[in-house]
């Protein structure tokens, strides 16, 4: 065996361009004519834990295979490991000991990950390793400016996102560095042979990973798809893609009004900091503020305010940011939560987002705020059960953007909408879907009706009789009333924000 074994410790960076850790981890083998030895481990978590996601598992298995060929191209491999970070790295470290190669020549590279878990996760893997001699080695990437990066004036974390999104510009706009290749050849692998206990069980894996949705719905895995993705977006004619994004990312029915990369830059098959940097320079924002580049970017720029907001108020992972939040009387009824999971909630902009989650494993980001607001203030659930039905579901389940979106609506987080702010359902689906081809794609059931009939069936009732629609029979009827409901949500969140009074409201 060679002198020397590098590892790379891959997890949510499932790419080779643009890949800091990658060139990192290869230039240290080379450095010390070793070998390279990248590796994936399957926690627990990743497939099998509360919030794991058939849908992302599969996305992830998928993208794994695709990685491990391209690997194979340039000379080395992918060793895939099953257990939990603090077992799977110490054992594999014993197990090139005790193949010839000294615990003190070993070296791990990996991308920082910033949510809490994988905080406590890397600082216990650290501890383990480090008192066994084996050099640590964390590196950007998975986000473009890193959460420890800017601070306010006052030294605190930004709870403000438009302040944050002007310094992080001048931060990225600064940076002269350009996105990193991806390797033609990298240093071959070390001959190992694992122990059994190591072994990923494949077919728990295959078990985990039946989606839920329809595969010809879920996103095309990889990162030459992602790129191919990627490069179509933004090199698009004049009207679609980043061009046209203003116009258009707010219509439900066009499914090419945004760019659907959010999967994606996930599991890392994108590098967040070269999509940014293909977009530079952007206008300025006297001339630019609402141009479709500036836009996207901007939402490239919320996943690392979301990101910052988790790494400075871990706590906000499974409390209100805002700790006043917490003492909401929450209606605990399940049958409340499942009509809206199921999509059987009467309001038929929401009935059809929570269908296009179930079976496409996507929902527009529009939709995620409409379907948000209605559980939280119009049916006065935990915004923590929308949260994990979410990452139950989304291929992009990112646990800081996710819990960044459910604490806005609920207005519990930070840079939030006003408690007294609730999304009318009837009037949202009226502006961003105007004509109901949302709403007709994902509930056939009505797909007779014309707008506005189709956005608030119960009021039309001569358009239902001339369609032959019975609400309660072939579609629910209204599972509340928006005014009845909203009152009582500005009574419950008025009791629970230290006794203020509720206001008026829009």
């Amino acid at each position: 065996m060679n002198a020397s074994v590098t590892i790379l410790w891959l997890r949510r960076d499932l790419r080779l361009a643009d890949h800091p850790a990658l060139i990192a981890a290869a230039a240290h083998a080379h450095k010390t004519n070793g070998t390279l030895l990248p590796i994936f481990i399957w926690e627990p978590g990743v497939f099998a834990g509360r919030r794991a996601s058939a849908n992302r598992t599969w996305y992830l298995r998928e993208s794994l295979h695709e990685l491990s060929r391209e690997l194979e191209k340039r000379g080395s491999t992918l060793l895939e490991l099953q257990g939990s970070g603090t077992s799977a790295l110490p054992a594999l470290v014993e197990q090139l000991s005790t193949s010839g190669t000294a615990a003190n020549e070993i070296a791990l590279f990996f991308t920082r990950d910033h949510t809490p878990y994988a905080r406590a996760r890397d600082q216990a893997v650290a501890e383990l390793l480090t008192s066994r001699g084996i050099s640590m080695h964390a590196t950007r990437g998975l986000t473009v400016v890193e959460p420890d990066e800017l601070l306010t004036s006052g030294g605190t974390a930004y709870g403000v996102y438009t302040p944050y999104f002007r310094r992080w510009l001048e931060r990225v706009s600064s940076n002269k560095e350009r996105p990193l290749k991806a390797p033609g050849k990298l240093p071959a692998p070390p001959s190992l042979r694992l122990p059994v206990a190591l072994h990923p069980d494949h077919s728990a894996i295959e078990r985990a990973a039946q989606p839920t949705a329809t595969v010809g719905h879920l996103p095309v895995p990889g990162e030459s798809a992602a790129r191919a993705a990627a490069d179509r977006w933004i090199t698009a004619a004049r009207g679609h893609g980043a061009n046209g994004y203003a116009a258009r990312r707010n219509t439900l029915a066009d499914e090419e009004g945004t760019s659907r990369l959010s999967a994606a830059l996930h599991l890392g098959l994108l590098s967040p900091r070269e999509l940014v940097s293909r977009m530079l320079p952007l206008p300025p924002e006297r001339d630019g503020e609402r141009s479709g580049k500036r836009l996207w970017v901007s939402q490239i720029a919320w996943r690392d305010f979301y990101t910052q907001v988790l790494w400075h108020a871990p706590h906000a992972a499974r409390s209100s940011w805002k700790p006043a939040y917490d003492a909401i009387e929450w209606d605990t009824r399940e049958e409340t939560f499942s009509a809206w999971r199921d999509g059987r909630t009467g309001y038929p902009i929401v009935d059809a987002a929570m269908r296009q989650l179930r079976e496409t494993g996507f929902m527009h980001n529009r939709a995620r705020m409409i379907t948000a607001s209605f559980l939280t203030k119009d049916l006065l659930v935990d915004w923590r059960k929308g949260e994990a039905h979410f990452l139950q579901h989304l291929v992009d389940g990112d646990v800081a953007a996710n819990n960044g979106g459910w604490q806005w609506s609920a207005g519990s987080g930070t840079d939030a909408q006003p408690y007294f702010r609730i999304f009318n359902p009837v009037t949202q689906a009226g502006n961003f879907d105007p004509d109901g081809a949302y709403v007709r794609r994902w509930i056939p059931e009505l797909a007779a009706l014309k707008a506005p009939a189709i956005h608030a069936p119960w009021a039309h009732a001569a358009a239902l009789a001339a369609a032959g629609i019975t609400l309660g029979v072939h579609y629910p009827e209204p599972i509340v009333d928006h005014a009845v409901a909203r009152a009582r949500t500005l009574e419950a969140y008025a009791r629970a924000v230290k006794g203020l009074p509720a206001p008026r409201g829009e």
